[in-house]
């Protein structure tokens, strides 16, 4: 399903906070297509385990620069999605989390016409209060495109 155009509408997804996030992640997959900024850039989960996740990101012309390759900012959105992602698999029921840093070193220009992007997240250092994510994009031929890595805020939700 390209063409996020057909896709933008609010995020429908709930974050049930008696789930964990794990459970979470696994009713994203369920979900395929939650809504917000994940369904504008076409990308969608397509596993997830305790402290992994893979997502996979439809490339069409709209993720495009000005010379003809996938954008740079569409890169560095997997990054931030894939690494919180792998970060979320690892919360427990009534914790959320934030992005507090990303990095990511281009490593090959991605064309166009690659058709999809993959990327996976794995989480590399964990405590209560933060998770350390490190994520690969590549193509399908496996072109490793960029890595990079999320540093995530785990935090707890106040009673209302």
């Amino acid at each position: 399903m390209s063409g996020s155009t057909q896709m933008i509408q609010p995020p429908a997804f709930v974050l049930d906070p008696a789930q964990s996030g794990l459970e979470l992640a696994l009713r994203w997959i369920e979900m395929v297509w939650p809504g917000g900024f994940v369904n504008r850039l076409a990308a969608r989960p397509v596993e997830a385990a305790e402290g992994f996740i893979r997502v996979e990101c439809e490339v069409d012309p709209g993720h495009s620069n000005f010379v003809g390759l996938v954008h740079g900012g569409v890169t560095a959105a997997l990054v931030d999605i894939v690494g919180g992602g792998a970060a979320m698999t690892l919360l427990k029921p009534g914790e959320f989390l934030l992005s507090t840093d990303l990095s990511m070193r281009f490593l090959n220009a991605a064309p166009i016409g690659c058709e999809r992007l993959i990327a996976e997240g794995r989480a590399v250092y964990a405590d209560p209060r933060k998770v350390v994510a490190e994520v690969t994009i590549s193509t399908l031929e496996g072109l490793t495109i960029a890595h990079g890595t999320a540093a995530i805020a785990i935090r707890v939700r106040s009673p209302d």
